[in-house]
């Protein structure tokens, strides 16, 4: 067997990888890159990365390491506000330094976690047809389906099940990476004795995004898994178009598992504070006919009142970065006057400066932007986000009770 050639794409700026006419095709066509030709002959530019992890196509292997630390995006992944503790050895993949490796292994370590003590049960309505009766006739499909012939029946009741949603879900994504192409044979073989636990359990069929169950105390022990799961169904939900060359994909949105992870620490943070956090909020318009809509990644209110917006970008954002680019001020600006606050804060992915204020003058507001170190101990990074909530709610908002370091 051929190795596949290694090439390696940078998730910000430009690379230069040779490929063949059919595979830079193939590398567009997933669109999560913009792919140009060069003056030399088979040399392709990428640029405009926006998600990280491996494209394999035909014989060569397209790398896009995330400059993130392994170690922090996995836990940030599987950040569940449920969380009490950090056990650092769930996180130790330092040595898996490819994504879906260290995101596999991951998986497999929480999945063991939360299947443990048993698999999660619950009561799941079954409709089905037979000649005893067990649960609820259901006389009206009785009529539907058979008028007049009373055997076999039509039955409704509640079974107490393994078959839930939440292993469905965890199911799927342990499926979803038995299939992928490029993780190593020691990972894979993992899988087996894992997928063994869930033979009773009904295949899903992602078709879009996939919506996890309600958080509750039954099945709070599942949430890193479940978060896990999620992310690698849509990393591995990413198909090559049908043409002449053949492949697979594991394509991670880095930038959402940030804004998810920044989303969930606060609002642990602030809720028992007294504050709603809410999160992509979808119903703002800029204008008085509704026409141009905006969709903040956080607003933190109080009694029904916004006191503070906040916008994740996952990008790097430093000292020698000057001020922040100009797109993201005007959006702040937009957020700021839609809601009525004195600030709008910019949170950006990085640790070498201090926050930095733009007074403007034009609308008496302040866009405040922040350097979010996403390195470090997983407790670190939780303690920093606490830390960064206490400066997001102004000080008139705070109850006088607030436990908040500031």
């Amino acid at each position: 067997m051929v190795e596949p050639r290694v090439e390696d794409i940078a998730e910000k700026g430009e690379s230069f990888v040779a490929l063949t006419g059919s595979q830079a095709a193939c590398l567009q066509g997933l669109r999560f890159c913009r792919v140009s030709p060069t003056s030399d002959s088979g040399i392709w530019r990428v640029t405009d990365v926006t998600r990280v992890g491996v494209v394999a196509i035909d014989d060569v292997r397209l790398i896009v390491r995330p400059k993130t630390p392994l170690r922090s995006l996995i836990f940030m992944a599987s950040y569940s506000g449920l969380q009490a503790e950090v056990d650092d050895a769930s996180f130790a993949f330092e040595a898996d330094q490819d994504l879906p490796a260290a995101l596999a292994s991951a998986l497999i370590r929480a999945v063991g976690d939360a299947t443990g003590r048993g698999m999660l049960k619950g009561y799941v309505s079954v409709e089905e047809t037979g000649t005893v009766i067990r649960g609820r006739w259901d006389i009206a499909r009785q009529l539907k389906v058979r008028p007049g012939i009373p055997v076999p029946v039509e039955l409704t009741y509640d079974d107490y099940t393994e078959d839930v949603a939440e292993n469905r879900i965890l199911k799927a994504a342990l499926r979803a990476l038995v299939r992928l192409e490029q993780l190593p044979r020691r990972v894979v073989d993992k899988f087996g004795p894992l997928l063994g636990l869930f033979s009773e359990v009904s295949d899903l069929r992602v078709t879009g995004p996939v919506m996890l169950p309600a958080e509750s105390r039954l099945n709070a022990h599942y949430q890193p898994a479940l978060r896990l799961a999620r992310w690698v169904l849509e990393a591995t939900s990413w198909a090559h178009a049908e043409g002449a060359s053949s492949g697979s994909a594991f394509l991670l949105n880095v930038a959402k598992v940030y804004e998810d992870f920044v989303g969930r620490v606060l609002q642990a943070t602030l809720h028992p504070e007294g504050f709603d956090v809410d999160l992509q909020v979808s119903d703002w318009r800029l204008d008085t006919d509704g026409k141009i809509r905006m969709r903040p990644d956080i607003v933190i209110s109080r009694q029904g009142r916004v006191v503070a917006v906040a916008d994740t970008k996952y990008k790097v954002w430093g000292e020698s970065d000057g001020s922040p680019p100009n797109a993201d001020v005007y959006q702040a600006l937009a957020y700021v006057v839609t809601a009525g606050v004195r600030e709008v804060h910019l949170l950006y992915v990085s640790g070498d400066v201090e926050p930095r204020r733009y007074e403007i003058a034009a609308t008496g507001t302040t866009v405040v932007a922040h350097a979010v170190d996403v390195s470090g101990e997983p407790d670190e990074l939780v303690t920093r986000l606490k830390r960064l909530s206490a400066t997001l709610v102004p000080a008139m908002a705070l109850p006088p009770s607030v436990g908040i370091d500031r």
